[in-house]
């Protein structure tokens, strides 16, 4: 009787058992490329399945269909996890300041 497969072992077999940053975290890689040389083997970093684009939150990243998954060591994600959620503050507070604009316009010939 097979063995059912867990998400982690379908997404390594999938697109192999090395880290899918490339350069998400923000670092410079000296693997191939821009990508990490973590692996699933030996004594390199253990991985964790999670969306190829971090979202913000961690309600996004859980729903993210399994076609979306890849490989990731711990820390590529959590820098790049740490990125995504530092952009999406920015848009946040862009988009905040932009509504509130309007509050402040005062009409100064307006009669008090």
């Amino acid at each position: 009787m097979k063995r059912p497969d867990n998400v982690l072992t379908t997404v390594l077999e999938t697109h192999g058992g090395h880290c899918a940053c490339q350069g998400a975290c923000g670092k410079t890689h000296t693997g191939d490329g821009e990508r990490c040389n973590a692996a699933s083997s030996g004594k390199n970093k253990p991985l964790l399945a999670a969306p190829q684009t971090p979202h913000a939150t961690d309600v996004q990243n859980a729903a993210a269909p399994l076609e979306e998954l890849r490989p990731w060591c711990w820390p590529c994600w959590r820098d790049a996890l740490a990125a995504e959620r530092a952009r999406a503050n920015d848009r946040r507070t862009q988009e905040l300041t932009e509504m509130q604009i309007g509050l402040f316009d005062v009409d100064t010939n307006a009669a008090a």
